[in-house]
């Protein structure tokens, strides 16, 4: 594959049961700062990109919902995420009580959402 060839877009959602907190999430990577976000329940954030020509793409994200918090990294050409989200199109966070979920939802490229990982809270 070919940096840079597909569209990708990142969804992180508010998944939780609770609106006792806001969550908090701040997404960004050595070029882009998707700024900070309140969400609350259902609310999501979105942003779409290609990667870059060195394939060195990299968003890190930190969330936090009361006393639950997380950093992670929400796209990574290479790495920790590189299964999960390199090539998958659309991938959706899901944040919840049990942790956090990466689901591909780009029902142009596959006929049902497919869990692409799962991380727990620290």
């Amino acid at each position: 594959m070919v940096a840079g060839t597909i569209k990708n877009t990142i969804v992180i959602k508010n998944n939780f049961h609770s609106n006792a907190n806001s969550l908090y999430v701040h997404c960004l990577s050595k070029n882009d700062d998707i700024g900070e976000h309140w969400l609350t329940v259902g609310q999501t954030i979105a942003w779409s990109f290609h990667v870059n020509t060195w394939s060195t793409t990299l968003f890190h994200c930190y969330a936090q919902w009361g006393n639950k918090t997380k950093r992670f990294n929400a796209f990574e050409w290479e790495g920790t995420t590189k299964n999960c989200c390199v090539d998958k199109g659309r991938v959706t966070w899901v944040l919840e009580e049990n942790g956090l979920r990466a689901i591909e939802t780009d029902p142009e490229r596959i006929p049902q959402d497919k869990e692409l990982t799962k991380l727990n809270w620290d």
